[in-house]
């Protein structure tokens, strides 16, 4: 670059996306970009150097993680972007219909992207609003650490990840429809309970079809949207059912997150249960484990960064599986699991199998790490934006 682009980047309240902003912001000035942080926790201060910083020359684009800032509007109701001209880049690191409200509002100048290609086939479909939206998969993050050798780790087995099964939003009911919308909603959790490899939105459409439901593609849309909670039904079910039987398989685990003290079996002598951490704190448990053990949030076809900070942090993977992993990891990499009844019931023991053989770990450990540093760091992923979209911004 000739001059220095310039960009606005968020901060917000959680730390996971914090920690994605700052490795995303370290790879984009590493190609030459001047950064503007934005802290959403001092909105009104932050808005006011934004102004200053606007008015010393022009801004690229803004580029944030499940953002709701891009529909803020002014007091005579325009978007506020789009009065201004910036391009809004929304990376969602989550489901498009757990922000239907932010997605309506998205402004002319938005774009979005997404982590699963069925999430962007989503958005293309339900929210012709937003002129352009694309794929853009996690990026890993390791530890400054220098990579131990697999034989010298502590932690046999480590899941890092919270159970949302207390965190359940409400179902929708038939007074907010004109039709039995509670048992359109647990006829999907069940069918998604028994068919684990298909996604949400496709199986309630189906649901709806069956119950000889026609809805617009906008009521379709809204309808959706206030089922999200089967995705976290359904995904806890399977995460508690993966983590316990790997627990009382007997061996060794290391357990992170909320939501998990009221399992059966977490006071089993193998388990170690130590609650919320921060993600700092996950990444250097990685750093000391054999084993990294994934779950999926019902990503179908996209990524989770999980899968690339503990292969950058040189412990072996085992994974749930997806499309987009299955394309892009080879088997040499990692070890992957899917929810058919023969996965989960085999899993306990290939992972017994696999600590039994520390020689065959470390080749696992040693591909997936070589593999994530060269193609799946933050890094990456600001080279993927300045060469397919930011350029032409």
């Amino acid at each position: 670059m000739t001059e220095k682009k310039r960009l606005v980047l968020f901060q917000g309240e959680l730390d996971t996306i914090n920690l994605f902003s700052n490795e995303l912001k370290a790879g984009l000035k590493e190609l030459g970009y001047e950064i503007f942080d934005f802290d959403l926790r001092e909105s009104t201060r932050s808005l006011g150097l934004l102004y200053q910083y606007i008015q010393e020359k022009p801004v690229t684009a803004m580029i944030a993680f499940n953002s709701q800032f891009f529909g803020m509007r002014s007091p005579s109701g325009e978007n506020v972007w789009e009065v201004l001209g910036i391009p809004c880049i929304n990376i969602l690191v989550d489901h498009p219909y757990w922000y239907h409200n932010i997605l309506l509002k998205m402004p002319a100048t938005g774009i979005v992207l997404c982590i699963d290609k069925n999430h962007m086939n989503y958005v293309e479909r339900f929210y012709p609003n937003i002129p352009f939206n694309g794929f853009l998969a996690h990026g890993g993050t390791g530890t400054c650490e220098p990579i131990k050798p697999i034989t010298t780790r502590k932690i046999e087995v480590l899941y890092g990840g919270s159970l949302y099964a207390d965190r359940i939003p409400p179902k929708p009911t038939s007074m907010d429809w004109h039709f039995p919308a509670e048992e359109v909603y647990d006829r999907s959790v069940a069918y998604l309970l028994a068919h684990p490899d298909e996604t949400v939105e496709s199986v309630i459409e189906r649901q709806l079809q069956k119950e000889g439901v026609m809805l617009s593609e906008e009521e379709l849309r809204r309808f959706i949207s206030s089922c999200v909670s089967v995705e976290r039904v359904v995904s806890s079910h399977f995460r508690e059912r993966i983590v316990g039987s790997v627990a009382k398989a007997g061996i060794l685990l290391e357990l992170y997150g909320d939501g998990w003290s009221d399992c059966e079996w977490v006071g089993l002598p193998n388990v170690h249960y130590g609650g919320k951490v921060s993600p700092d704190e996950i990444l250097s448990k990685m750093a000391d484990s054999k084993i990294v053990l994934n779950t999926l949030p019902w990503f179908k076809d996209g990524s989770h960064e999980r899968v690339f900070n503990a292969m950058l942090c040189g412990a072996a993977v085992v994974s749930e599986t997806s499309r987009y992993f299955e394309e892009i990891l080879p088997a040499a990499a990692w070890v992957n699991f899917d929810l058919t009844e023969d996965g989960l019931v085999t899993l306990p023991q290939r992972i017994k199998d696999l600590l039994s053989n520390e020689e065959k770990l470390q080749e696992i450990a040693s591909a997936g790490c070589a593999l994530a540093s060269s193609e799946h760091t933050w890094k990456a992923r600001a080279q993927e934006l300045h060469r397919d979209l930011l350029t032409f911004l």
